[in-house]
């Protein structure tokens, strides 16, 4: 166990003393995060994306109060700044075309979403009956953050309706505890909705859910870009580290260092035991010191979970050093490696969301990118930093990536035996 820890650390060492290492490893994914998001604005956790005038369709098919409210709300001028909402007025019989016509709307590109508020809304919140009503999404999933703001503000106003549901009442000071995300935009909104929810008819009732077409409804969403970016960088350029870091054996090999180590009283076993866990220890360490100065310098919040962010760090560097492993144990030298590493590194970036959002590719792409590491490790990250998930969110992709990983290694230790054992 000494000689396996003395190898980790020494190539740990080795690499954070390298000063193109550190570039490669802190300094890029960070500048490129801060100019990602201060090109869609600020570097304040709080601070909005600079987004405006959204256009979205809303298709009221409830002819009760509280569906006008809502819609009422979206059209409000406390959100003039953020929306810019068509509501689809016509009679029952029209408004099925009415939802197609606006999600073709959608699908052409000219609007980012709609918003369904269904037939039965006012009567199924009223309802103590106990099943949950829900308005539906459809969002463009070719924008980046449009079809997450819409969805935060309509949970934002649904977790509002929700608290008078609740509470049988609502108070202004009540709701205002919900407008965290949103911030002055919706500040107002609270004494609009305690004037229509206050009513004495409202005594209990059901729980109103969202359903969307692109992401799980959630609450308090960090509406800061670099929620997004910043885990994005960050996972691409500890792909590059971690094949990097793996490639070292080889370079070992082509030195002679290698063979010297074989021929010492070290096992063969001892020297990968050492080689992988000075990998899995860079990692660890890279996207640690990404995660804290991320939150130090651009204040941004990766989520109410420590345990869940440590987790994913864990299963992350695992999936992507078993990776690298996996590509020195069946490549010929250190050139071919490298050139294998770089390429799957850049192809798993584009389909894993490294640059933009995966949902925004074809469909066929998006089963080819649920096969990435960088897939898995972007949702759950962001699960975590821009939906201001926990610990039971993240438990798929923590999953998805340590079970990569154990596949990865299985297949590595089988082969690296043959291939340096002659």
């Amino acid at each position: 166990m000494n000689k396996i820890w003395s190898i980790a650390t020494k190539d740990t060492l080795i690499r954070f003393r390298d000063r193109n290492g550190i570039l490669l490893m802190l300094v890029a994914p960070l500048a490129l995060a801060a100019i990602m998001g201060a090109a869609f604005g600020g570097f304040g956790g709080d601070a909005p994306a600079p987004i405006a005038d959204i256009p979205i369709v809303i298709v009221n098919q409830d002819r009760g109060d509280l569906g006008q409210t809502l819609a009422d709300i979206l059209e409000s001028a406390d959100l003039a700044e953020l929306l810019e909402p068509v509501e689809a007025k016509s009679s029952t019989n029209d408004l099925v075309s009415d939802l197609a016509g606006a999600k073709q709307q959608v699908e052409r590109g000219e609007m980012r979403a709609v918003v369904v508020i269904p037939p039965d809304f006012s009567d199924a919140v009223r309802s103590q009956q106990g099943d949950a009503t829900a308005i539906d999404i459809f969002t463009d999933p070719a924008s980046t953050f449009s079809p997450i703001i819409v969805e935060a503000v309509v949970s934002e106003i649904a977790n509002s309706f929700n608290a008078g549901i609740v509470g049988g009442r609502v108070g202004v000071m009540q709701l205002l505890e919900h407008q965290n995300t949103l911030g002055p935009r919706l500040a107002t909104l609270p004494t609009v909705l305690a004037g229509t929810l206050s009513d004495p008819a409202n005594q209990g009732g059901n729980r109103i859910d969202l359903k969307t077409t692109l992401v799980d409804a959630q609450t308090d969403r960090n509406m800061n870009p670099l929620a997004y970016f910043a885990p994005s960088m960050a996972i691409l350029f500890l792909m590059f580290t971690l094949f990097d870091a793996s490639r070292s054996i080889l370079e070992e090999e082509r030195e002679g260092t290698l063979q010297r180590m074989m021929s010492s009283p070290t096992r063969f076993a001892e020297i990968l035991a050492g080689k992988n866990g000075g990998v899995m220890l860079t990692g660890v360490l890279q996207l640690g010191i990404l995660v804290v100065v991320s939150s130090l310098l651009f204040g941004l919040s990766w989520g109410g979970s420590p345990l869940g962010v440590a987790l994913m760090i864990v299963a992350v560097v695992a999936a992507a050093s078993s990776l690298g492993a996996f590509i020195v144990a069946f490549a010929k030298d250190a050139r071919q490696a490298a050139v294998i590493g770089s390429a799957l590194a850049l192809i798993f970036a584009i389909l894993g969301g490294n640059f933009f959002m995966a949902s925004a590719l074809p469909g066929w792409l998006q089963v080819l990118s649920k096969l990435t590491i960088n897939r898995w490790a972007l949702d759950g990250f962001t699960d975590l930093s821009l939906r201001g998930g926990g610990l039971n969110d993240v438990l798929l992709e923590i999953g998805v990536l340590l079970g990569m990983s154990a596949i990865f290694f299985a297949l590595a230790v089988w082969r690296l035996p043959r291939r340096f054992v002659r």
